[in-house]
């Protein structure tokens, strides 16, 4: 199952960075880039788990075992996911901010083609 978050993290990165290089339209290229993110949040959230792992805060551990049994690895890794749900609101900024910059170019150049833009620069 784990194989398969990978596979799919990876396929989410390949289909953001097609979209990246293949598409002109600046919110398609911002989509690539969001997609690409989520590919990370996933991988992230993948390496993190660990197979019949219990939380890594408990207030009372479950019936048979004492809280020196879960201390030993066999809780899952609450490092990566902090850091996944940090970068999630980061990313929302930064998709914020794209958008942003996508509607200043729009209403300066009046289109959404990036080519365009570049050559309008002169």
């Amino acid at each position: 199952m784990i194989v398969a978050n990978y596979l799919a993290s990876a396929a989410l990165f390949c289909l953001g960075l097609y979209t990246l290089l293949t598409r002109r339209n600046m919110i398609k290229m911002v989509m690539g880039l969001s997609l690409m993110e989520g590919s990370t949040y996933l991988l992230f959230v993948s390496l993190a788990y660990r197979a019949r792992s219990t939380a890594p805060v408990l207030v009372n551990p479950p019936d048979g075992e004492s809280p020196a049994q879960l201390a030993h690895g066999n809780v899952a890794d609450p490092v990566l996911q902090n850091f996944c749900l940090t970068a999630i609101v980061i990313g929302v900024a930064v998709t914020g901010v794209f958008l942003a910059v996508v509607v200043r170019v729009v209403q300066h150049y009046r289109t959404l083609d990036s080519d365009a833009v570049r050559e309008m620069r002169g």
